[in-house]
């Protein structure tokens, strides 16, 4: 059964990621109005992405603009690679989307 509200987009867009004062970059694999999927790689076992734990973005999009968002992680599946360490993919929801991110998210589509 399926639990999204709204269709995702698929996109390939550069993120930063903020959490408890570590940093980290990755990339979104999909969007939609209230949410994500994005992939992001750390070298640190103890990373904050865990359920429940606030995450700020700043999104690149094409066009050269960023947005800012602030989420809350849904979700987390971790996979060890030998080249990155530790790999997360995250499904996150978006607790405030800005107008930034609603512009960008029309154009996508």
């Amino acid at each position: 059964m399926e639990k999204r509200r709204s269709k995702r987009t698929n996109v390939s867009l550069d993120v930063k990621l903020t959490a408890d004062g570590v940093s980290s970059s990755g990339f979104i694999e999909n969007i939609c109005e209230h949410g994500l999927h994005l992939i992001t790689a750390s070298g640190q076992s103890s990373a904050p992405f865990i359920p429940e734990a606030v995450v700020d973005l700043t999104v690149n999009n094409p066009s050269g603009s960023t947005a800012c968002l602030n989420c809350v992680v849904k979700w987390v599946h971790i996979n060890k690679t030998p080249i990155h360490g530790l790999t997360y993919r995250m499904g996150m929801e978006i607790l405030k989307q800005p107008s930034q991110y609603n512009e960008m998210l029309s154009a996508l589509k």
